[in-house]
């Protein structure tokens, strides 16, 4: 009998889909106005033929659920016409938050015990930060231009693009992809018993603190004392001697950076305290879009979105939630957290077979209080993937 930690499972085109998408949105770099959103959808569509064709999507409770979510947002076109926006904005905001979805059949269709899309986005993410630390460290003007088109920081003098830790991806999608890591790269720890993921993790944390954004900072720090809680004593999965070698090493890494970059610190300590902050900047411009909107069956998935900026003044910015409730409704936000809360449920129940999907789920899903994450082509796939991975094997 062949002993389940052996057992190699092949690799899918679905593995490398983080490679293909931050490799073409690298591209931009080099070659201006990439179609990164019609590429992506593209090839989002061909996974969906390509695995789903003969499959059978709708097997459980969820799995209607979340079948009803993408109609609900489908058929929610029928009252976007009325804002007077260019249908563009619907099939942007679509192909960005609601196409992706389907990754959540997608993440259905492996066995439970296969990790190769984790492992090689994992690789993907851990790729892209190192190649963005060296662009980081010596911003040529190429790289400077990418930026500012990328991340509309208006202009591409190094004081603006060196601000920040930007990777290849822009600033927000650094660092949900760097909380993304941050999860993959510990629970490989745990799953290899300390042998292999400690260098990822290491990537991950400086990738996320560099971006000094308050959410993924906050979820970062929470997930690394979280997972080593139950990696060290609620599982016990690792030996204990470890953690007294990790405290060794933390305390001199915050020494010596408090010696030697004492800013830096104080930078990353008043962004963490800040992070109540986040939701008192953004409560006014909440109000006034929720006024806008039709709080029953919403206004359309878009209408208050990023995609709609250029065309109306009446937008809800970095709050997915809120915009959420305005452009889908009560009836749309309801069938929303349903999904999430009865995964969670089912997640937590088997916490430690499900530790990384709860992981990404919730982390995700912190960060979309103050932020749009839910609208980025580069997160929502593995968001809904990790949500199908935990309905597996759920009735």
């Amino acid at each position: 009998m062949i002993d389940k930690q052996e057992v190699i499972h092949p690799y899918k085109i679905l593995d490398f889909y983080y490679y293909i998408i931050i490799g073409i949105l690298s591209l931009g770099m080099f070659i201006p106005g990439v179609r990164i959103g019609v590429i992506a959808s593209v090839i989002i569509l061909f996974l969906m033929y390509k695995y789903l064709r003969t499959a059978s999507l709708l097997k459980n409770y969820v799995d209607v659920l979340v079948m009803i979510y993408i109609l609900y947002n489908t058929i929610s076109f029928l009252w976007f016409i009325f804002s007077g926006l260019p249908i563009s904005v619907f099939i942007k905001e679509y192909s960005n938050s609601i196409l992706p979805m389907f990754f959540y059949y997608l993440g259905k269709i492996e066995d439970k015990d296969n990790k190769n899309f984790y492992n090689i986005t994992l690789n993907a993410i851990v790729l892209c930060f190192v190649l963005g630390f060296i662009l980081f460290i010596q911003q040529p003007y190429y790289y400077r231009e990418y930026l500012s088109v990328l991340d509309g920081i208006g202009g591409t003098d190094p004081i603006l693009t060196s601000s920040a830790f930007r990777s290849l991806v822009g600033l927000t999608m650094t660092g949900s992809l760097g909380v993304v890591g941050v999860l993959i790269s510990f629970t490989k720890i745990l799953d290899t018993k300390g042998r292999n993921g400690k260098a990822a993790l290491i990537i991950c944390m400086i990738a996320v603190a560099l971006t000094f954004r308050r959410s993924a900072l906050f979820v970062a720090l929470a997930a690394f004392f979280v997972l080593h809680y139950y990696g060290y004593f609620k599982f016990g999965m690792l030996k204990k001697k470890y953690l007294l070698i990790e405290i060794a090493i933390i305390f001199f890494i915050v020494g010596y950076l408090n010696n030697n970059f004492g800013d830096l610190i104080t930078m990353l300590n008043e962004r963490l305290m800040m992070i109540t902050d986040s939701i008192d900047e953004r409560s006014d411009t909440w109000i006034e879009g929720l006024m806008y909107g039709n709080l029953v069956i919403g206004s359309g998935l878009g209408v208050f979105g990023h995609k709609a900026v250029e065309f109306s003044d009446k937008y809800i910015p970095d709050g997915n939630y809120v915009r959420m409730l305005a452009e889908l409704g009560v009836i749309g936000t309801f069938i929303f957290f349903s999904i999430i809360i009865t995964t969670l449920f089912k997640g937590l129940k088997k916490l430690k077979e499900n530790i990384l999907e709860v992981g990404i789920i919730l982390g995700l899903c912190i960060q979309a209080v103050g932020s749009d994450i839910f609208s980025f082509q580069l997160i929502v796939p593995i968001l809904w993937f990790s949500v199908g991975r935990v309905n597996i094997n759920y009735k």
